[in-house]
């Protein structure tokens, strides 16, 4: 007797192409801001471009191994091994992106005399103490914070992902507490 598998579903395949399409965009986002003079930037922008004519899953499946593979060597290379984030739409994850790589470049425009400088003075949080091994750990710190800093406003609905002055993310503000301790005015 022969068995027949059913076919999968058309959901399935628009998920795998719903992340593709937003995969991909980051990665052609973070290209247009790559200097490359050895081809990488080339290589993954034909792979990308083969990817999107891909017939199916198993074919983006392939492409975009090529383009992680690749975007290794390439430093800033976005990250996409933790979970997809469903609940951000192209856009949203393109600003998100955007406003990151902002603010590493606000970093790596502070000239290299004010390095160790800065590492002398901002240190790691949390119990684990110590100081930043280089600048790069020190960037790569501050670009986390402000991710974190934006998927929170995202979460709190203190700003929706889009609104923007140029890279400027609009955010509303947390409210002020109430300082509790007050000096009586009675003197």
């Amino acid at each position: 007797m022969r068995r027949t598998l059913n076919p999968p579903s058309q959901e399935v395949n628009n998920m795998k192409e719903t992340n593709w399409n937003r995969n991909s965009a980051l990665v052609r986002l973070f290209l247009d801001e790559v200097e490359d003079d050895n081809l990488h930037k080339a290589t993954l922008l034909g792979t990308l471009n083969l990817g999107d004519q891909a017939e199916n899953d198993d074919m983006r499946t392939v492409y975009w191994t090529a383009v992680r593979n690749m975007g290794k060597g390439i430093e800033g290379f976005p990250s996409f091994s933790g979970r997809p984030s469903e609940s951000y739409t192209p856009e949203q994850e393109n600003n998100l992106l955007m406003v990151a790589n902002a603010v590493r470049s606000a970093y790596a425009s502070i000239p290299t005399e004010y390095h160790s400088m800065l590492l002398a003075v901002k240190i790691p949080h949390g119990r684990t103490g110590g100081v930043f091994a280089d600048f790069d750990a020190l960037v790569d710190d501050e670009v986390r914070k402000a991710e974190n800093t934006m998927k929170t406003a995202f979460k709190d609905k203190r700003w929706n992902a889009l609104d923007m002055d140029g890279n400027i993310p609009l955010i509303t503000p947390t409210p002020v507490k109430a300082d509790n301790s007050e000096v009586s005015e009675e003197e």
